[in-house]
């Protein structure tokens, strides 16, 4: 290392001449959530219990994905620098992104997709998944969110945060591209009528190393950052990272407690503690509601706007809102579209086309 790169690296604190991947935020096996959930789990009621220990199995699902794919970064032998599972939140918006990858030729965000079950792209850009028998017969299709909308999105919010830190102008946009990773070897992605534009963005995790080297061979004579702004970046994006908090009392009907006071620094190895008194009788609460809430006029209302709706666009009422959803709205009652998408199952495109809706249904049985 010659003089020059020793007075950089005293002076930023940053190792010169990054030729390795290297991980700002490491991806960490041990999941906070997970170990809550496995807490929680041995206090609620059986049927709140097959509720949790589905969504822990979609969590271990969708943690497995992710180390597929922090394993394919590390492995890549480019000198990247690489941030993951963040929760940003700038100017009222936030964003749960999985990896960051900062190159000095691009900025690339992933969205990694650990789905069980095979998905077929539309014309029209729909994405559609398919659940199969062991003899590959479909039993059951619904409609998703578009998850190359969501990183969109993510895109857009990470070119604020830049340019209002004074790392970007106008011309660097293009440079920060995005990709969705299928993470299951076993999934099939049908995307023959699908146009273009949506294809190259969305592929299996193990062609991941080749599109970071398309991508970093396609801006040989493009703008490209200094190594230190690499740094700058990624310090500029964590400064809005925080933590995102689990409502386990709007998720789950029950709450828990951490030990410690409220305002006194937590042990990183101490559990969290469940009110087991406040639980069953707020399960019990839940099972008189759950008992004449067909009979409720908001229920009725709620299921007759999505049959209604349903035969107006001729899609299946269950591609508006399930019945375990319609529930978890009476439950909520959301009053802004916010708090709608606060409900799992809500994201932004069915908030836009029936969330007013919706929250007018609510209002008028309050």
């Amino acid at each position: 290392m010659g003089f020059l790169d020793t007075l950089k690296e005293v002076i930023t604190n940053k190792p010169s001449n990054l030729r390795e991947p290297k991980f700002i935020k490491e991806f960490n096996e041990s999941n906070k959530q997970l170990k809550e959930l496995e807490e929680l789990l041995k206090v609620v009621s059986k049927e709140t219990a097959k509720e949790i220990e589905q969504d822990m199995k979609l969590l271990s699902y969708g943690l497995l994905g992710e180390k597929n794919v922090a394993y394919e970064l590390k492995n890549s032998h480019m000198p990247i620098l690489i941030l993951h599972n963040l929760y940003l939140k700038y100017n009222e918006l936030t964003a749960q992104i999985d990896f960051i990858v900062i190159s000095q030729r691009f900025i690339l965000v992933i969205e990694c997709k650990n789905m069980i079950g095979d998905m077929e792209i539309t014309k029209s850009g729909d994405f559609i998944r398919y659940f199969k028998t062991t003899n590959g017969k479909v039993y059951k299709k619904e409609g998703i969110y578009s998850p190359i909308v969501q990183n969109e999105r993510h895109v857009e919010l990470i070119r604020d945060i830049l340019k209002n830190e004074g790392y970007f102008k106008k011309t660097d946009f293009g440079m920060i591209q995005h990709v969705v990773t299928i993470a299951n070897p076993k999934a099939i992605i049908n995307s023959k009528c699908a146009k273009k534009e949506l294809t190259e963005h969305i592929i299996k995790h193990e062609q991941l190393i080749n599109k970071v080297k398309q991508l970093y061979d396609s801006n040989k004579d493009g703008h490209c950052f200094p190594e230190e702004s690499m740094y700058k970046i990624t310090d500029a994006i964590m400064k809005y990272n925080s933590t995102y908090a689990i409502d386990y009392e709007k998720k789950y009907g029950v709450s828990f407690i951490y030990n410690h006071k409220k305002n006194e620094t937590c042990d990183k190895n101490e559990k969290p503690t469940f009110n087991k008194e406040t639980i069953e009788v707020e399960n019990k609460n839940i099972i008189e509601k759950s008992y004449c809430i067909e009979e409720s006029s908001i229920y009725k209302e709620l299921k007759e706007y999505r049959l209604g709706k349903s035969r107006e666009e001729k899609i299946k009422p269950y591609f508006l809102y399930n019945n375990k959803e319609l529930e978890a709205i009476i439950k909520v009652k959301p009053k802004t579209i916010d708090e709608l998408k606060s409900i799992r199952g809500f994201g932004d495109v069915k908030c836009e086309k029936y969330g007013a809706d919706i929250i007018e249904i609510v209002k008028s049985n309050l």
